[in-house]
């Protein structure tokens, strides 16, 4: 019975890599031209790339998946609507549109398969770069490349914490505080789920988000992360879960990911 459901996941993981290759196509169309940008309630931009390349994958996993409700970033802002069980897609058609719209290529598509309140399959495309990193059952992680050839990742097993990864802009007090007391000397900025495939495959050590954010887009990076060897925290180093529909899918206070759980004890919770 496990051996089917491995398999029917590696199928079903195929089918939506393709799919986001689909997306990832009729995205480039839309960054390489001009195009305006309107600004949501919570101010946060949207353009016409994310709203496309939702219908391309809402439509494309309707057909393979029919019944399996999908709760997507751009869908589920309007509607509201929230999953009718714990097994359901959870997508962010174009993760980074801040990135988007300042053209640094540092955007996603982030797809995920949840049940039972864990990520048990994710698929991120990286657009610009025509990179796919994908997980079929959350125990082993790939990168396949702009020539199709696919490669098994890793994380970092370092016994010292060398580089961490943050978002674009400064970091903030708490992160310096972090590098200071941690002797982290490096440190890379990128937008969007790019962090969780940098850290997957070995390039840094921890990943710190003190932010908000909402569940699309964390699942299928969390997916990759852990199928490479990695793990995903809340702020109290307790276990991250999904469907919170209580909260509209929101991580209200943040998360800590980390290349192996060596670096997860050199941390304090009062360092976070």
């Amino acid at each position: 019975m496990f051996a089917q459901i491995m398999i029917e996941n590696e199928i079903l993981t195929n089918k939506l890599i393709e799919i986001s290759q689909k997306a990832a196509k009729k995205i480039l169309e839309i960054y390489n031209s001009d195009f305006d940008v309107e600004y949501k309630d919570d101010q946060s931009p949207v353009t016409i790339a994310d709203k496309i390349s939702e219908e391309i994958i809402l439509e494309e996993i309707s057909k393979i998946e029919p019944g399996v409700d999908i709760i997507s970033e751009e869908m589920y802002s309007t509607e509201k609507k929230s999953a009718s069980t714990d097994y359901f897609f959870l997508i962010d058609p174009l993760d980074g549109t801040r990135e988007f719209v300042r053209k640094n290529d540092e955007f996603t598509i982030n797809i995920a398969l949840v049940n039972q309140n864990k990520p048990i399959l994710g698929v991120i495309n990286v657009p610009v770069t025509n990179h796919t990193y994908f997980s079929a059952n959350a125990r082993n992680s790939f990168k396949v490349d702009n020539r199709s050839n696919t490669k098994e990742i890793y994380t970092n097993k370092n016994t010292a914490i060398n580089t961490i990864l943050y978002s674009r802009g400064n970091p903030s007090a708490k992160i310096k505080k972090i590098m200071h007391k941690l002797s982290i000397e490096n440190i890379i900025h990128c937008g969007s789920a790019l962090k969780f495939c940098l850290l997957s495959e070995g390039l840094a050590d921890v990943y710190i988000r003190h932010d908000p954010c909402y569940e699309w887009d964390t699942a299928a990076g969390h997916a990759i992360l852990q199928g490479a060897g990695g793990s995903l925290y809340d702020l109290d180093f307790n276990n991250f879960v999904y469907n919170k529909t209580d909260r509209n899918y929101l991580n209200e206070d943040g998360f800590i990911a980390f290349a192996n759980d060596i670096n997860k004890e050199l941390f304090n919770l009062n360092d976070l």
